[in-house]
C-alpha cells in the first residue's frame, strides 16, 4: 500500500466507476455517474486530501480509498457534511474482495483524516447496496439522519 499520487487519478477514476456499479463491471453505470467525475475525480487533491492504493505481490492494483474535502454546503458531495469532514470513496476489485482489503484501506483513511484534524469522515452507500452498508456498520460508521442524501453515513473520532 502506498498514498495515492497525481498518477493514481486515471485508477481512481477505475475505482470510482466500481463505486458506482457496487463493483459488478456488466452493470450500467447510474445517470450520476458522468456528473460525479468532476468533483469526486477531476477535483480530487493529492496533497490536500489524500488517498491510498493497495497492490498485490506483483504490483497489481487491488483497490483504493481516497477522501474528499467539500468546500462547502453547496458542494456536490453525496455525503457533505462541512469543510472539516472529508469524504471518503472506496473500492476492492472484485479479484481481491474478501482478503480483508476494505478494512485495511479504512484503517488508512481513517488515521489520515484524524492526523488532518477532521472531527469526523463520511461516506454514501446506496440503499441498494447491502454488502457495502454492513461492511461500514460493522466498522462503526453510523447512519446521518436528516441529510438530503438518505445514504449518508459518518464516523466520528
Amino acid at each position: 500500500m502506498r498514498r495515492a499520487t497525481e498518477s493514481d487519478r486515471t485508477y481512481l477514476s477505475r475505482l470510482f466507476f466500481l463505486t458506482d456499479v457496487f463493483g459488478d463491471e456488466t452493470r450500467e453505470v447510474s445517470e450520476y455517474h458522468l456528473r460525479d467525475i468532476p468533483g469526486y475525480i477531476d477535483d480530487w487533491d493529492p496533497n490536500r486530501d489524500g488517498g491510498f492504493v493497495v497492490f498485490d505481490a506483483n504490483r497489481i492494483p487491488a483497490g483504493g480509498i481516497w477522501l474528499r474535502y467539500w468546500s462547502g454546503p453547496d458542494a456536490l458531495g453525496w455525503a457533505n457534511l462541512g469543510p472539516d469532514i472529508p469524504e471518503l470513496a472506496i473500492a476492492v476489485e472484485s479479484r481481491f474482495a474478501g482478503r480483508g482489503l476494505s478494512r485495511t484501506l479504512l484503517d488508512e483513511a481513517l488515521n489520515l483524516a484524524r492526523s488532518q484534524g477532521a472531527p469526523a469522515v463520511a461516506l454514501s452507500v446506496a440503499s441498494d447496496n447491502p454488502r457495502a452498508r454492513h461492511v461500514y456498520e460493522k466498522y462503526g460508521f453510523k447512519d446521518v439522519l436528516g441529510h438530503s442524501h438518505p445514504g449518508a453515513m459518518r464516523y466520528d473520532f
